[in-house]
């Protein structure tokens, strides 16, 4: 009778570990699924709203800037304005470039800038605004007008 006592234990404790190490296993793949998850959606829905941001602080930066070229220049030729215009937006596409490789894992790139002048003042510009990320990558036309808030 004892023996028989010592065989259902046996079988009862074999049962719980086997129990104790399914459980485990579901623990581990279900963290492991949802910890991909988290990976996979968080960082589309990021680089979408860097992209809107970059957008923004490029509108808003360009126009500012054409401001700061109308009212420094000295000039009133149409051709002299826009490439001076041109030749500002491509030094701030060097900083810009610059200051958004440093702060996040992206690459924005303008060209295409095409200023236009008509009777010795800055009417608008239009680019290209190329935005690269390891998840996004998306090609703009802006066309942006002198103002700055």
């Amino acid at each position: 009778m004892v023996s028989n006592d010592h065989n259902r234990a046996q079988v009862i404790l074999i049962g719980a570990v086997s129990l104790a190490f399914i459980i485990l296993g579901i623990v581990v793949v279900f963290n492991g699924v949802l910890y991909t998850e988290t990976l996979s959606s968080g960082g589309t829905s990021q680089s979408a709203g860097n992209a809107d941001v970059i957008e923004q602080e490029v509108n808003q930066s360009v126009g500012c800037l054409l401001v700061q070229v109308k009212n420094q220049s000295d000039t009133n030729n149409n051709d002299n304005l826009k490439h001076l215009a041109e030749d500002n937006i491509s030094a701030f596409n060097t900083a810009y470039q610059n200051t958004t490789a440093h702060s996040t894992p992206t690459a924005v790139n303008l060209s295409n800038v095409n200023a236009t002048a008509d009777g010795g003042s800055l009417q608008n510009v239009t680019m290209t605004v190329a935005y690269d990320s390891n998840s996004l990558s998306y090609r703009q036309k802006l066309n942006i007008t002198p103002e700055c808030p």
